[in-house]
């Protein structure tokens, strides 16, 4: 049996909303015909929760990513206690603080009550628990290791949460200089230039060629800036726009990926996340095709998952997973030849674990690097910026106390 939302009218213009129990949509549609409703919709009720949750998953939303990695550690933990799935969820919605994830629990453990694995309940939320997760539940479930492969996607999202805090560190930092930057730039330009500009006219002398420049751009911006930052606005919104479809996705990940200081960072997240997952997946018993196509889909950088991908061919005909990291660009000659030992101790999981390690302590190093010359090199350039306006302001006030010597 499971739960149906429905939405039906008896009268004209009553429109009447409930649940109802059935084995199926068409079982509770013919229910509601026989009480003599008008169906206008059924829905089930586990999928709509799905959905809500997943509207509410990111930054803003009310669930968050640490709280899956919570669910898969504390289920763990109440398995290896001695307690049954369906009991073990029972508690966790209990414990749960939040709805959404109170309609998940429920959601699967009356899947497990009408005779569904584990992972099938789970792929019914593939908004909160992607292909890996299912494909490592089933396998642990096939292989009788469920408590191991959950520890495992514990520790997984765990170490993700932790390398993307430290990479998200180093990008706040110059991203909040920049802004405050700009901010100081438009209010000096806009607000305090004006204010000289009837002394430097009442002198009647011949300003600088610098100095007119900047009091053409004061000019500009004292009367159009509700203009110039309405422009800003929608640029910023079409960007956004474009850079979530495919090709602008594609651009900005090469971009970064080039960039200096910061692409350096980008590329050892990507390769570490690459690495820890697919060393995961291999380790549970995923065969490597399956293993390549599922990782290729966790990879944030679009470069990355396509190169990934590429790869799943060549394999499935007999290729070396070590031979196609080496022919990638994306990838440096040493991952390769880690991979490639591997492959010829037969740990090929540990090899790309051991990757996932290496990749992490080259992100706190480069972090730390990021971070050591970030800081002057914003101080440099706001002070070319800022000492640019204020010499601007100075050279026609120098020029007229030498007229007045004269």
């Amino acid at each position: 049996m499971a739960t149906f939302v429905y939405e039906a009218m008896r009268e004209p213009g009553e429109v009447i909303k409930g649940e109802l129990d059935a084995e199926d949509a068409t079982a509770a549609a013919s229910s509601l015909i026989a009480r003599g409703y008008h169906v206008i919709r059924v829905s089930d009720a586990n999928a709509l929760a799905g959905r809500r949750v997943r509207l509410r998953l990111g930054m803003w939303g009310g669930l968050k990513r640490r709280d899956l990695v919570r669910f898969t550690r504390d289920t763990s933990s109440l398995l290896r206690a001695g307690l049954p799935l369906s009991q073990a969820l029972v508690t966790l919605r209990n414990r749960a603080g939040k709805s959404g994830w109170r309609a998940v629990f429920g959601g699967l453990r009356a899947r497990l009550e009408d005779g569904q694995t584990f992972s099938q309940a789970l792929a019914a939320y593939p908004n909160i628990f992607d292909a890996m997760y299912v494909n490592l539940v089933r396998a642990g479930e096939e292989s009788g290791k469920l408590i191991e492969v959950l520890t495992r996607l514990a520790d997984l999202g765990e170490k993700r949460d932790e390398i993307q805090a430290r990479v998200k560190m180093a990008m706040v930092y110059p991203a909040v200089m920049l802004v405050v930057g700009i901010v100081t730039v438009f209010v000096m330009v806009s607000f305090v230039v004006p204010m000289f500009m009837d002394v430097f006219e009442e002198t009647g002398q011949t300003l600088p060629l610098v100095t007119r420049m900047l009091v053409g751009v004061s000019r500009f911006m004292a009367k159009w800036w509700p203009a110039v930052i309405g422009a800003a606005c929608v640029g910023v919104f079409v960007a956004g726009r474009y850079v979530k479809t495919r090709p602008g996705r594609r651009m900005v990940d090469g971009l970064v990926l080039r960039a200096p200081l910061v692409g350096r960072v980008l590329r050892q997240y990507e390769i570490g996340a690459f690495a820890r997952t697919l060393g995961t997946l291999l380790g549970s018993g995923i065969p490597v095709v399956s293993a390549l196509n599922i990782t290729a889909s966790t990879l944030r950088n679009t470069r990355y998952s396509e190169a990934v991908r590429s790869m799943v061919a060549e394999v499935r005909e007999g290729g070396l997973v070590s031979a196609c990291v080496g022919a990638c660009a994306l990838f440096p000659e040493s991952v390769a030849n880690v991979v490639g030992v591997g492959e010829q101790t037969g740990d090929i999981a540990g090899a790309f674990h051991q990757l996932a390690d290496e990749s992490e302590r080259d992100i706190d190093r480069e972090v730390k690097v990021m971070m050591t010359l970030m800081e002057p090199l914003m101080i440099v350039l706001m002070g070319l910026v800022v000492g640019f306006i204020v010499i601007a302001m100075l050279l026609p006030i120098f020029s007229l106390g030498d007229a007045i010597q004269m």
